[in-house]
């Protein structure tokens, strides 16, 4: 089974598979390895031994062999980070300036963010500088307060159109709302297991209408099934 570190505004992911479907979500990515990976997204190919991946690109996963990699919250300093220093609007790119031995099997996390934060520098481990109305609304929704609700649901309970709020937190975010929300419920999911409750239980917790919804997420979302992820 791989394994799962969730940090303020990042997860930590040391994967136990290595080829993916095509699919996209609305996280960065960061792939790290001892060698040198390929992959191919947003009409570019590169090569490197650190990948930075923007969100909502549709990607596999990359050739070679991944020591971890980190889904990073786009509304975060760190994806600021990402993107000022090393994205610079483009898709996809390779990073060939760090270098970094990875023993997998003793990855540990604190190793990790040790690696992260010697790769990316010292960032804040926050929000960006949004709209006050949608950084509680993030806030609440990270907390997991609004599991399975939909976005009307959220806009009656602040008070909103459901039109108005939908733009609001797009303009701002620049990401859906009810993307957003998906992410956060399936992200719950795997906090769950990672604590020891059942796929099923956790699933049902999360406000999905049944497990096989949530396995039906999780292909969607990651390019994986389930049952491949947990072996």
């Amino acid at each position: 089974m791989f394994k799962l570190f969730f940090e303020t505004t990042y997860i930590i992911v040391v994967p136990s598979f290595k080829d993916t479907l095509v699919h996209h979500h609305n996280m960065l990515h960061v792939f790290f390895s001892n060698s040198e990976l390929v992959m191919k997204a947003g009409g570019k190919t590169v090569s490197g031994k650190v990948i930075i991946l923007e969100n909502d690109v549709e990607h596999k996963a990359p050739e070679g062999e991944i020591a971890f990699f980190l889904f990073v919250d786009p509304t975060s300093h760190f994806a600021e980070v990402l993107r000022d220093k090393f994205l610079k609007g483009l898709p996809v790119v390779a990073v060939n300036f760090f270098h970094a031995d990875f023993d997998k099997a003793g990855l540990t996390e604190e190793i990790i963010k040790k690696t992260v934060v010697d790769f990316a520098g010292d960032f804040e481990f926050s929000k960006l500088n949004l709209d006050e109305r949608v950084l509680q609304i993030l806030k609440n929704i990270d907390d997991f307060e609004h599991l399975g609700e939909r976005v009307k649901d959220l806009a009656e309970k602040y008070s909103y159109s459901e039109s108005y709020l939908t733009h609001l937190f797009k303009s701002e975010t620049g990401i859906a709302l009810k993307s957003y929300l998906l992410m956060r419920q399936f992200e719950y999911v795997w906090h769950q297991i990672m604590k020891g409750k059942s796929l099923t239980d956790a699933s049902m917790d999360a406000g999905f209408s049944s497990p096989s919804h949530f396995s039906d997420v999780c292909r969607k979302l990651t390019g994986i099934s389930v049952t491949k992820a947990i072996v």
